[in-house]
């Protein structure tokens, strides 16, 4: 009986028609939403804790830098430095040293406290809100103070409750937690220690960054030291403590200096986004914790909207299919045959209808449907051109690269002022560099131009290796100087010397470019003194490069793109400028060099590469003369 209805048949299609669509619709969008919010979340927070640990990295600095003014007017016999180094404890002595602590405890509004002992007098003086107690002996310090392996460096004591550093009968003394630096004072120029000054910090200027970092009723920050403990946190309880929570230990050994993770294990599920920094010979990272619950509760929020649109749409739907099959079955279709009409493309539709019931209302307002889509259509064609013309616009506005060039030229002309001409001859280098790469005008270039592009790389590279790299060019006449080539063929290999060829402890890497003419070809050669290659890996270099120049996809190139010699000259066991051929990670390599030059020469250049002896790695690359050369 069902299957012989057609008002039974009608309503089923009618429901399903529309319960499906918006049922998908809603979680298309609830899982969009979360993946927006996820992507969204992640930048937002990755910004603003890049910028707390700078602000972090300044009050830190700051509070350092408070510390070293126990070295200031050196040369007033008066000093805290000068009454250290004579080690006089008189009452005359006395007032002036406490002229000194106060002028340090007033340097910020976050010092509570400055303790200064001196070892030639064997005292300790402690200063709170302008009060000055003086003691024989240090033993405030027993247990708090660890002479630091670089004597130059501060030991930052961790936060822990005030104390008066064994004063007894001091007038004032606060029980909130302080971060202290204790700095030894040594006599200039000796390292001879004469004294320890050591000053209090409150919280309350790293918390007030750290408020600034994170919603207080659902997300948490941490910022650490490079012992795991806690330096503040908005979990009060933590402040002082060293955490075990397994999410933190990955964000503290993590290897990268910043980034973000999500964690999917008890206790928290969320995201944790990090950034490490080092200062004064110490590595520290700040954390925010982000929780699953806070993040994606817009998005539990808009699934509750859609489902209680869709359970009001479902209602409206049994209504009107119950409507539909049983008022509009005969009549449906005369009006059927002219909606055909619309799948010809007649979007200009003419509905022959005389009924005034609602069968003619809707014929009618399917036609007014019909010509409003037509405008519709005529509208949205013309926002699009109307979008196109704004990312136009858009692009247009881009920020000149000019104006990068133009500052880099006006930081060598201060350079000069100032007698630095190194700093003049390193952004002129880099200023070139730029130049060339962002001059997206030029897809071909003089060989020259090229020469120049990779000498300026490898002047840059000298400042970062000083006497241990070496380098030589070799030009070979004004015929090898015409040659035009694609861009950036040569800068990716010399940067593949530093990335894979020369190992750590190497005392001297030796680079070669030499360009110049055999017979009816050009002859480019690149070298260095690296490890170079295994014979198994150059046989595979030597078939990959044959494969790219009888047209393979060169989907293997890679690796020139790497972070160049970071830490030192130090390269994978693979060697050479063909270590990272494996390597899908970079955009521009051994192959990509190879496979440009064959859309640019056809077939007529060549590519290979060998090992040197004793010890090196060459790419050599042929074009022929009579493709190459520059019109006169």
């Amino acid at each position: 009986m069902f299957r012989s209805s057609i008002r039974n048949k009608l309503s089923a299609f009618l429901l399903v028609a529309i319960l499906l669509p918006i049922a998908a619709s809603i979680l298309i969008s609830y899982f969009y939403t979360r993946h927006s919010l996820k992507e969204d979340a992640v930048r937002e927070n990755s910004n603003a804790v890049r910028q707390g640990a700078t602000s972090l990295m300044n009050q830190l600095q700051q509070m350092n830098a408070i510390s070293l003014s126990i070295y200031n007017n050196i040369q007033e016999p008066d000093s805290l430095y000068n009454i250290l180094a004579r080690g006089r404890s008189d009452f005359i002595v006395e007032n002036k040293l406490y002229s000194g602590l106060h002028a340090i405890e007033q340097s910020s509004k976050d010092v509570q406290q400055v303790y200064l002992y001196s070892e030639l007098a064997d005292r300790s003086y402690l200063l709170i809100d302008g009060y000055l107690k003086r003691e024989a002996g240090r033993t405030g310090l027993d247990g708090r103070y660890v002479q630091p392996v670089n004597k130059d460096d501060p030991f930052f004591e961790p936060p822990h409750p005030s104390h008066n550093y064994g004063m007894e009968e001091f007038p004032y003394s606060p029980s909130n937690t302080v971060f202290t630096i204790h700095r030894p004072v040594y006599r200039a120029p000796l390292k001879e220690r004469i004294g320890i000054l050591s000053i209090d910090f409150k919280l309350d200027g790293l918390l007030r960054i750290g408020d600034m970092l994170h919603d207080k009723n659902d997300e948490n920050i941490y910022l650490m030291d490079d012992a795991g403990t806690v330096i503040f946190s908005s979990e009060e309880r933590l402040i002082g403590q060293k955490p075990s929570d397994a999410w933190l230990q990955h964000a503290r050994y993590s290897l990268s200096g910043a980034g973000h993770f999500e964690w999917k294990e008890t206790g928290f599920q969320g995201i944790v986004v990090y950034e490490k920094f080092e200062l004064i010979g110490r590595t520290w990272i700040l954390v925010k914790q982000i929780p699953n619950e806070y993040l994606f509760r817009n998005a539990s929020n808009v699934l509750q909207m859609n489902l209680l649109v869709l359970v009001s749409f479902l209602l409206v739907a049994v209504a009107a299919a119950l409507l539909v099959s049983v008022k509009l079955t005969a009549p449906i279709k005369k009006l059927t045959e002219s909606i055909k009409k619309i799948k010809l493309g007649k979007l200009q539709l003419h509905i022959d209808s005389e009924r005034n019931d609602e069968v003619g209302v809707l014929g009618h307002a399917i036609k007014n449907m019909v010509d409003t889509i037509d405008n519709l259509i005529m509208r949205e064609l013309r926002l699009e051109l109307a979008n196109k013309d704004n990312q136009l616009k858009a692009l247009q506005a881009q920020i000149n690269p000019h104006f990068i060039y133009n500052t880099l030229q006006s930081i060598g002309s201060v350079a000069l002022q100032h007698q630095v001409p190194k700093i003049y001859e390193l952004t002129s280098s880099l200023g070139l560099m730029m130049r060339y790469n962002m001059n997206t005008e030029e897809s071909v270039v003089p060989l020259s131009k090229e020469i120049h592009h990779a000498e300026a790389y490898l002047e840059l590279q000298k400042q970062r290796f000083k006497e241990r790299l070496r380098y030589r060019i070799e030009l070979g006449g004004p015929d090898a100087a015409g040659v035009t080539v694609p861009k950036m063929i040569l800068q990716p290999l010399v940067e593949n010397c530093f990335k894979h060829g020369f190992r750590s402890g190497m005392e001297e890497a030796e680079i070669e470019i030499t360009a110049q003419r055999a017979g009816d070809a050009l002859r480019i050669e690149v070298r260095d003194n690296g490890e170079g290659v295994s014979p198994e890996r150059a046989r595979e270099l030597e078939r990959l490069l044959e494969r790219e120049a009888f047209g393979g996809s060169g989907s293997g190139a890679g690796g020139g793109t790497g972070d160049g010699a970071r830490g030192g000259m130090v390269g994978d066991a693979g060697g050479g400028m063909g270590g990272s051929m494996g390597d899908d990670a970079g955009s521009i390599g051994l192959l990509n060099v190879a496979s440009r030059l064959r859309l640019y020469f056809d077939d007529a250049s060549r590519v290979s590469v060998r090992n040197l002896a004793p010890s090196g790695f060459s790419v050599v690359i042929e074009i022929p003369m009579r493709k190459a050369v520059l019109p006169a």
